[in-house]
Parts: structure tokens; sequence; C-alpha cells
């Protein structure tokens, strides 16, 4: 669980990053990315 969460936090730390430096396609990969791993964590 604790892995997990961490994983999480370092994507979204990483969509941010990308996102204030104009990278759009590296942010929507680690978008979908991010809900993958939300979805199977919830199910």
């Amino acid at each position: 669980m604790r892995k997990e969460q961490m994983t999480v936090e370092m994507l979204r730390y990483q969509i941010a990053k990308y996102r204030a430096m104009g990278n759009g396609p590296m942010c929507q990969e680690l978008t979908a990315l991010l809900q993958k791993k939300l979805a199977t964590a919830v199910a």
C-alpha cells in the first residue's frame, strides 16, 4: 500500500513538472498511467 501511494505521488509530481514545462504528450501519457494505477487500486 505504501509503495503504491509513493508511486501515485511521484506520478502526480511528474505530471505537474511536465505541465509546467509545456510538454503536453508526456503529461498526457503520465496522466493515463496514473488513471490506470488508480483504477486498479480501487478495484
